[in-house]
């Protein structure tokens, strides 16, 4: 997917996607750290991380990344809140790129639900 096809609009909410994940991901892997070697939330943490950079390939090189710290302890919470975002972007004729994502997080979010606990 070109990058030129997402209007300002759009960039601006996949920024705030980006930092909701990246966000995520912290909290996913200091849980995993305290959950010891070997601990089932490091493929959690590992997996937000993994679609963190897939969501942030589709921004333009130029595109601010900058905005406000997602606040909060739950990782879950804001993967929610990213698949939210998605969900506002992913409208009839989406790229399937930005669809794939949304999957992605919606899984996502059922894992760090069932095995990351709180």
């Amino acid at each position: 997917m070109g990058t030129e096809q997402l209007d300002a609009e759009v960039v601006e909410t996949v920024a705030g996607v980006v930092r909701l994940l990246r966000r995520a991901a912290e909290l996913a892997w200091v849980q995993a750290d305290e959950g010891g070697h070997r601990s089932s939330r490091q493929l959690l943490a590992l997996g937000i991380d993994s679609a963190a950079d897939e969501v942030s390939s589709l921004l333009p090189r130029r595109a601010r990344l900058e905005g406000p710290t997602p606040v909060g302890q739950n990782p879950a919470e804001f993967l929610a809140s990213a698949e939210h975002l998605l969900h506002q972007i992913c409208v009839e004729g989406a790229p399937s790129r930005l669809l794939s994502l949304r999957a992605l997080v919606g899984e996502l979010i059922w894992e760090a639900n069932t095995s990351a606990g709180p």
